[in-house]
């Protein structure tokens, strides 16, 4: 996915649920319920061209709330 132009600091979080949510729930051992989610982080086409790593963005936005 970096190859495509994901940043590595615009994934936030990696989660599985497989062994909780099973898709196949009369069969667990299918391969279809060994999968994850990747919450990621939007960064602006701006903020990339920039320099600007989601970590960075998202600092900034914490300043301009105090």
């Amino acid at each position: 996915m970096q190859q495509q132009g994901l940043g590595e600091k615009q994934v936030a979080q990696v989660r599985g649920f497989a062994d909780q949510l099973l898709r196949k729930p009369e069969n667990p051992v299918d391969p279809s319920n060994r999968r994850i989610s990747l919450i990621v982080q939007y960064t602006d086409q701006g903020d990339a061209q920039e320099g600007k790593t989601a970590e960075t963005v998202k600092k900034l936005e914490e300043s301009d709330q105090k």
